[in-house]
């Protein structure tokens, strides 16, 4: 039986586009009007009709109130858009450009799609990701993965140059910037790390153009609001402009009177140096999180229709001491990548080798309180998953009661950065009885685990008694079954396990422990300090570390048992 059909989706601020896997490789569709890049944009003409992507764009700055664009900004948010006289959340307005794009690819496949890959920014939080999720089911899609852009471009790269190699996808977008540390080799495609900003994008530099502008005519700031998509689009082609040439000019009429602009290299830097200087943190914390120099990095992939702009190209080139590579189209590469990943979800015997690995873009943890001088003070986070955690994770904590006579505990599920629990994004919360005792004298072990599928599973079980609570949080409610979700939880059984109770690890355990014995003096000693080293990383649950330290612990001891056969 063949596989059905799956497509991939990059569902952009400024653009969007959809590819396929098909004869071995990744292949962009065109739209109806032959081009692979639809401009993301819904509006509705003086008749009150539909209009998606190009024909909304070309009435974007005339007719602002029937038009709307980078709304992808607002997804996850309550924030309302206006057509006319009817309003709509992002992820309606996504929903209408993801039905366009899904009929594009019916026309040019004809046949009917349901199954689609939708690529969304590395940092997008969860309640963004549902959002999106949420938009593919309206759209009459069946999501089956969402992948991170970064890692969708990184994919394409890494099937393009198939070969040995550590790199940093820089993708800045028309409203996000995405980073992403990549490590490739003998077929997999690991993220290593990823950071980002997901209100930093090429609308920005527009925006830096059009206070410029403003600023240059004073005159026009009387006709704000009405000027300013207007502006916006003249800001966008000065931005564009100078791209081919070092100097650009640009004019707009308005109210029978012409107002020109002209717009060198050297002031279009002094007005978005500000956007410059944020691009630098995303990419020092996404080496860090990875463990990577500068230096640790062949290459460095540019990617998204911002990164064209020699301004940002300048930029990226000082702070790696190196020049980057735009081998893909800045454009295109995030949708081919998400053709790829429809492949592989299609199992394709042509990349049938090729596994993709991805981490957690932000940490996950409970709200938690602290001694002060006033008392216990509440909302505080405790990370149980920290970000850039390989997927799928398993983590757990032990934490006890605060107050004496203490009958229940409310647990509280957030996800970010923040110290406090009010800057991070609050997922769902949970209540569990306890028996009534002095403060501390009850202790829970909280275990979370993330799945693949977007799910988040906590559990909480007192320490001294059988029961067990259990939540789950779906990145969309109702997406999936019970039978679903208990099928996808059940494949992480082993990863509930604690590191030390896996069999290869007690094997090692076992194995240090023999060579202990059979050794002396100094040798004995040397044993004792490798396999103190490994069990360290094992109590750390740290899965990366216990699996680079593994392998060094194996190696030792191999040099031992050669000399004890």
């Amino acid at each position: 039986m063949t596989a059905r059909q799956v497509i991939g989706i990059d569902l952009g601020t400024t653009n969007s586009a959809v590819a396929l896997w098909r004869d071995g490789q990744a292949q962009l569709i065109a739209n109806k009007f032959g081009s692979v890049l639809t401009p993301s944009v819904v509006g509705l003409d003086d008749e009150g009709n539909l209009l998606t992507g190009q024909p909304a764009l070309d009435r974007l700055s005339t007719h602002p109130h029937l038009t709307q664009a980078s709304f992808k900004r607002y997804m996850g948010t309550e924030v309302t858009l206006t057509l006319g006289h009817q309003t709509f959340r992002a992820e309606e307005l996504s929903a209408i450009l993801l039905r366009q794009l899904k009929e594009d690819a019916q026309s040019w496949l004809g046949q009917r799609i349901e199954d689609a890959v939708i690529t969304v920014p590395a940092y997008f939080n969860d309640v963004q990701r549902r959002a999106v999720k949420t938009a593919g089911e309206l759209a009459g899609l069946n999501v089956r993965r969402l992948l991170n852009e970064p890692t969708a471009a990184s994919l394409a790269f890494g099937l393009l140059e198939n070969r040995e190699q550590k790199y940093l996808t820089f993708d800045l977008g028309g409203g996000t910037f995405d980073v992403s540390v990549i490590d490739m080799f003998e077929g997999v495609v690991e993220v290593r790390a990823s950071s980002g900003d997901v209100q930093l994008g090429g609308d920005d530099f527009n925006e830096a153009i059009c206070q410029w502008m403003l600023n240059q005519q004073p005159d026009l700031k009387a006709a704000l609001p009405a000027v300013k998509p207007a502006l916006l689009e003249q800001a966008g082609r000065l931005k564009r402009a100078l791209s081919q040439a070092p100097q650009a000019s640009v004019e707009l009429l308005w109210q029978a009177q012409t107002w020109r602009w002209t717009l060198d290299e050297e002031q279009l830097g002094r007005c978005c140096q500000p956007l410059i200087a944020r691009l630098q943190q995303p990419v020092m914390q996404a080496l860090h999180d990875a463990r990577f120099s500068l230096q640790d990095l062949d290459h460095v992939l540019l990617v998204g229709g911002a990164t064209r702009m020699p301004l940002v190209r300048q930029a990226v080139a000082r702070l790696f001491g190196r020049f980057p590579r735009h081998d893909l189209h800045p454009d295109e590469a995030v949708a081919l990548g998400a053709g790829v990943q429809a492949g592989m979800v299609m199992k394709d015997a042509a990349i049938e080798d090729v596994i993709l690995t991805d981490v957690m873009p932000f940490s996950l943890g409970v709200e938690t309180a602290k001694e002060s001088p006033g008392g216990l003070e509440s909302g505080f986070f405790l990370p149980l998953i920290e970000r850039n955690t390989w997927l799928p994770v398993s983590k757990s904590k032990t934490v006890s009661t605060v107050a004496d006579n203490q009958t229940c505990v409310l647990l509280k599920i957030y996800q970010g950065e923040g110290r406090r629990v009010k800057d991070n994004v609050y997922l769902g919360e949970m209540n569990i009885e306890v028996p009534p005792r002095r403060a501390g004298e009850v202790a829970l072990e909280i275990r979370f685990t993330y799945t693949l599928d977007g799910l988040l599973e906590i559990e909480c079980q007192q320490l001294d008694s059988p029961n067990r609570s259990r939540l789950v949080i779906e990145k969309v409610p109702g997406q999936m079954t019970a039978a679903q979700i208990e099928q996808s939880l059940q494949k992480l059984n082993d990863l509930k396990r604690h590191p030390r109770d896996r069999q290869e690890n007690r094997d090692l355990l076992l194995r240090g422990s023999r060579l202990f014995e059979r050794l002396l003096g100094e040798e004995r000693a040397w044993i004792d300090n490798v396999m103190s080293v490994f069990e360290q990383a094992l109590d750390s649950q740290d899965e990366r570390r216990i699996a680079d330290v593994r392998q060094k612990v194996c190696e030792a001891l191999a040099s031992f048992d050669e000399t004890l056969l």
